[in-house]
C-alpha cells in the first residue's frame, strides 16, 4: 500500500507541474524527490544512479537558491 501511495503522490504532483506550466518543479528528480522516493527509486524511474540523482538535486537546490537571493 506504500507503493501505491508514493505512486499518488507523484501523479499528483505531475498533474500540479502540468497545471502550473513547470513552475513548481525544474527537474523531474525535484517533483519525484518530493513525492517520497529515495535517489535510487527516482534513478531507477530514469536511467540513472544514485549518486546522479543526488548531484541534480544538489544543482538544482543550489540554482534556485542564488536566483532567490
Amino acid at each position: 500500500m506504500d507503493e501505491m501511495v508514493k505512486y499518488l503522490k507523484a501523479l499528483t504532483f505531475l498533474q500540479l507541474q502540468a497545471v502550473t506550466g513547470g513552475a513548481a518543479y525544474r527537474k523531474p528528480e525535484q517533483l519525484l524527490e518530493r513525492a517520497g522516493f529515495t535517489h535510487k527509486e527516482i534513478g531507477e524511474m530514469l536511467g540513472k544512479t544514485a549518486n546522479a540523482v543526488a548531484l541534480s538535486l544538489m544543482r538544482t537546490k543550489k540554482q534556485v537558491r542564488s536566483e532567490t537571493e
